[in-house]
């Protein structure tokens, strides 16, 4: 297997008269793995045509769904390389990421770029329709360039991440490794293709195992809900904050329905899993009734949700990755006990600490077929790796069964004017579980956590303030947090993480005296 072209296209024809996506629009738009095959072709003569050779650089500007699919198919089937664009960035981003991965043309779809070589993916076109020309499959080896992704750095200097054809079929074949996925399955498109994780899970994997993926109208609780429901979700992959808000949900229900209701929950959670998993079919089916797999990623994730979910008999785990691990690094078992962890490491991947303390914690390294080629900066790679090992960033320890428990970003890290070590991650988690906190973001101020909160609350200054309180009598006195912001939601990245870096801005305007 060199490339994914090659890696995808058995199943284009295999599964030819399947449904390759749902788009649930005005209309219910159902593609075929057919139509998705001859457009794939048709686009990659075109490209071709357009003097795109093996090596050039192609940007994709696409909403999730068929569209982004066919236009990374094509580029990969004459070598060429990918860089997708996420089309919700301003434009000053998008003209800095552009500038920045110089694509030799970039394929658009329902967005409007400024660039002078733009080419509309078309799902309409037939392969060789003008005269009958087909277009080979260049095999350019699986340890070429596959994919270039632009990422913000930490200093605000942009990183270009460089991700082999290898890197990702390595990562998809050691999540089936997991768990096995077949036509059956039907995926919800939430996370961005024009990010690892999206283009990983909810591309590459299912269009490789014959599934489904379905993209909801927009991202919102309603219509996510409404999707897994009406469209029998069986995989669902997330960031955080949206299994949190589906646990805050569900807990709304139990908590307001009768007392018949109240004792049946009661009955799910103290019985054997074997049976919990059974009896919670009324629950399930709320849910869309094939809750077979749900996976959160992106960020950390409340041990305290998952075991929400466990005891309801609902198959939650933690996965581990970035950009650079192509991204699946690590990935807890179904229904693990040890919910603080993210799991162990993949197959043939391998973790170890650097520099551990008297705890055993310190960085987290990583080696493995899924880790990055390398950024196409040399000074960005000679820090992030140690030798053969790629530097995660993130704190954390390794127990001796294997088991990866994160305690956060070392760079997030609070040290005090007394040399006491505060972990945002962790006072974050604590915070989250006040009923009036939404979420919560801590950076640094003058040595110390200052918090900005997103609450609900109808008086918002008041209820965050008492939230404060209830959290600084609960924690140690180097954690006490003693300026803090309350806001409607926090800033997000274009993943649905919470843009750590506008929180100074943010709390400067609406800090609560």
């Amino acid at each position: 297997m060199n490339s994914l072209w090659q890696f995808i296209e058995p199943s284009l024809t295999k599964f030819s008269s399947s449904p390759a996506w749902v788009i649930r629009g005005t209309e219910k738009r159902v593609i075929t793995y057919h139509e998705i095959h001859q457009a794939a072709l048709a686009q990659a003569r075109i490209l071709g045509k357009s003097g795109i050779q093996p090596g050039d650089t192609v940007g994709i500007t696409a909403p999730n769904g068929p569209e982004f699919c066919v236009a990374a198919l094509a580029a990969w089937k004459i070598g060429a390389i990918i860089a997708p664009i996420h089309q919700n960035y301003t434009e000053q981003e998008i003209a800095s990421q552009i500038d920045a991965i110089q694509p030799k043309i970039v394929m658009v779809h329902d967005a409007r770029i400024k660039f002078d070589h733009c080419l509309q993916i078309d799902l309409d076109s037939s392969p060789g329709a003008a005269d009958g020309e087909s277009t080979a499959t260049i095999d350019v080896g699986d340890d070429a360039v596959a994919i270039r992704l632009y990422t913000s750095g930490s200093t605000g200097i942009p990183k270009i991440v460089r991700l082999s054809h290898n890197n990702i079929i390595s990562n998809v074949l050691a999540a089936l490794h997991i768990r096995k996925f077949d036509e059956s399955d039907r995926f919800i498109s939430l996370l961005p293709l024009s990010h690892a994780m999206g283009l990983t899970a909810t591309f590459v994997l299912p269009m490789y195992a014959g599934s489904c993926c379905v993209t909801p109208r927009v991202i919102a609780a309603r219509e996510i809900i409404d999707t897994l429901n009406e469209e029998s979700i069986s995989v669902l992959i997330a960031v955080p904050r949206l299994f949190r808000n589906i646990m805050n949900g569900l807990e709304s229900k139990f908590s307001e329905g009768s007392a018949l209701l109240r004792g049946f929950i009661w009955l799910i959670r103290n019985v054997p899993l074997s049976i919990r998993t059974v009896i919670n079919a009324p629950i399930r089916r709320k849910l869309g009734g094939k809750v077979n797999c749900w996976v959160s990623g992106g960020s950390h994730l409340d041990g305290a949700v998952t075991r929400y979910f466990h005891q309801l008999g609902l198959p939650l785990r933690q996965g581990y990755g970035l950009t650079e691990t192509s991204p699946i690094a690590a990935l807890q078992g179904e229904f693990d006990p040890i919910v603080e962890s993210v799991g162990k490491p993949i197959r043939d991947c391998e973790a170890r600490v650097l520099n551990p303390d008297s705890t055993g914690s310190g960085e987290i390294l990583l080696k493995g077929p899924n880790v990055m080629l390398g950024y196409e900066n040399r000074e960005q790679n000679e820090l992030a790796f140690d030798g053969e090992w790629f530097r995660t960033g993130d704190a954390g320890h390794i127990d001796d069964a294997g088991n990866i428990t994160l305690t956060g970003r070392i760079k997030r890290l609070i040290v005090t004017e007394a040399g006491k070590n505060i972990y945002p991650e962790e006072l974050e988690t604590m915070l989250e579980r006040d009923p009036v906190v939404k979420e919560a973001g801590l950076f640094e101020l003058n040595m110390k956590p200052a918090a900005v909160i997103s609450t609900d609350a109808d008086n918002p200054a008041e209820g965050v303030r008492q939230a404060i309180r209830r959290f600084n009598a609960a924690t140690s006195s180097h954690n006490r947090i003693t300026r803090f912001a309350a806001v409607e939601e926090l800033p997000r990245t274009p993943l649905g993480k919470i843009a750590f870096r506008k929180l100074p801005e943010i709390f400067t305007e609406h800090e609560i005296k």
